[in-house]
């Protein structure tokens, strides 16, 4: 054959079984002279199989190139929900009154976005143009209550814990900020321990501004 296709070949599967099978697949991978064509709706699938991966939604394909890439700089809001993105927020252009340097105004706050995020620095070349971007969960930094912000390239965002979920060794946080919705992350369950984190209490985190990433204005 000159090419593989498995049709999500592991949704029928218990958890250790499936974890087994990603290894086996993995390594044969590594032998097939041939390319796989793997259909699934679990992104951990995706990203730990694929050198390339597609999203398709309502039979069109939106996106196609490298898991990680697709991941950290999705080309639309439709994208970046579809691959599980939960802090999706709505915003302005604007610029640093000081340095004139892009910035985010969101929430009454100017968050600072890297040099070179994508087209970001294009996108926000008009001021005051609608925008919407994203922050992964993982780029959301808790800050010890023992020690203040490293400084406003941190990107600090202040608010309340609305929301704390224990799974396993992960705790789940949502932070009321005052927005329209809240932002999510997580931590180890021994931080959330140490800082004494619980529903109600007031929090700090910090929005990595290399990982803050910039799209179209969604349309509703």
């Amino acid at each position: 054959p000159r090419i593989l296709l498995l049709d999500e070949p592991f949704s029928a599967v218990d958890q250790v079984t499936r974890q087994r099978l990603y290894r086996e697949l993995a390594d044969l991978r590594q032998t097939l002279a041939m390319p796989v064509l793997f259909v699934t709706h679990d992104l951990r699938e995706a990203m730990m199989l694929a050198d390339r991966m597609t999203v398709i939604h309502r039979g069109r394909s939106l996106q196609t190139g490298p898991p990680m890439e697709l991941v950290r700089r999705p080309a639309d809001v439709t994208v970046a929900r579809l691959l599980g993105h939960r802090n999706i927020f709505h915003g302005v252009a604007a610029r640093d009154p000081a340095t004139d340097a892009p910035r985010i105004a969101w929430n009454g706050l100017l968050l600072e976005i890297a040099p070179g995020d994508n087209d970001g620095r294009t996108r926000l070349a008009e001021p005051g143009r609608p925008i919407s971007w994203l922050v992964p969960q993982s780029s959301v930094l808790l800050h010890r209550r023992d020690r203040p912000s490293l400084g406003e390239r941190e990107n600090p965002v202040n608010g309340r814990i609305e929301g704390l979920t224990m799974l396993g060794d992960e705790a789940h946080i949502t932070l009321d900020v005052g927005a329209a919705q809240p932002i999510a992350f997580m931590i180890g369950a021994h931080a959330a321990r140490r800082n004494d984190l619980r529903t109600g209490a007031d929090a700090r985190v910090s929005l990595l501004a290399d990982s803050l990433h910039i799209m179209e204005a969604a349309s509703s």
